[in-house]
């Protein structure tokens, strides 16, 4: 598949040379690997032994020392400094919070939490599974119990949740566990019992959280992830 879609030459002709390729600086092959039980801690080599630092194994100069420019272990990174950024740790609010904008709290009174743990399923992986999906059948929300009765909302009612981004349908699950601000659901929900093609495509349009989740809010370095964890939202009730 890999030489059928790409666009440069692909060096590998098996998927096994190339586990071999990325095995070789731990010095065994797929085949041993495979024949030691696919667990294999080599005993020379960059992970070991400890306090690598101490012998020079960390950086590509061999000196002691950590692979920093100062050789030390950085909380003020002098790397960030370079780039102009803030070298120091700082608190930076959510691009939409109670906090950073009001006026939008008013209207979606709800922080979103997705990434709720299931642990029958990785990620978007094994909702084709029957016997995990019996264990969990449904995508969920979670909502407390307060929360809930001011909504007039009951356990096991399917419901959206909704923001200026998007929407998307769960099954509300009533819990004390969860705080009266914030709803949590898992993600990467679709529906393999559902029509397969578009505009279908397993319902993923109809239950995936990732469409209140808001694009470009990671940090000024560009690292972090989108705010998946504290976009706003409210939940209504399914009239129909």
């Amino acid at each position: 598949m890999a030489k059928r879609v790409s666009e440069r030459p692909v060096q590998y002709n098996t998927v096994k040379e190339l586990i071999d390729d990325r095995l070789k600086p731990a010095g065994i092959t797929y085949d041993e690997l495979a024949a030691r039980g696919s667990w294999y801690a080599p005993k020379e080599g960059a992970s070991v032994p400890y306090r690598r630092y101490e012998k020079g194994l960390l950086r590509k100069d061999g000196q002691p020392g950590f692979n920093t420019p100062t050789g030390k272990i950085e909380l003020y990174s002098t790397r960030f400094e370079e780039w102009g950024l803030d070298p120091l740790p700082y608190f930076e609010e959510a691009s939409e919070s109670p906090v950073s904008t009001p006026e939008l709290w008013k209207k979606y009174p709800l922080i979103f939490a997705s990434g709720r743990r299931m642990p029958v399923f990785f990620h978007s992986e094994h909702r084709m599974i029957p016997w995990l999906r019996e264990i969990v059948p449904d995508p969920v929300i979670e909502i407390h119990p307060q929360t809930a009765k001011d909504l007039g909302i009951v356990d096991g009612e399917w419901v959206i949740a909704e923001n200026n981004h998007g929407s998307a349908k769960f099954k509300a699950q009533i819990t004390p566990t969860a705080h009266p601000k914030i709803v949590s659901v898992g993600h990467g929900w679709w529906l393999p019992e559902t029509e397969a093609k578009a505009p279908s495509l397993f319902s993923t349009w109809e239950h995936n959280c990732n469409q209140l989740v808001p694009m470009g809010t990671q940090s000024r370095s560009g690292f972090g992830g989108g705010a998946y964890k504290t976009s706003l939202c409210r939940i209504v009730k399914i009239k129909d």
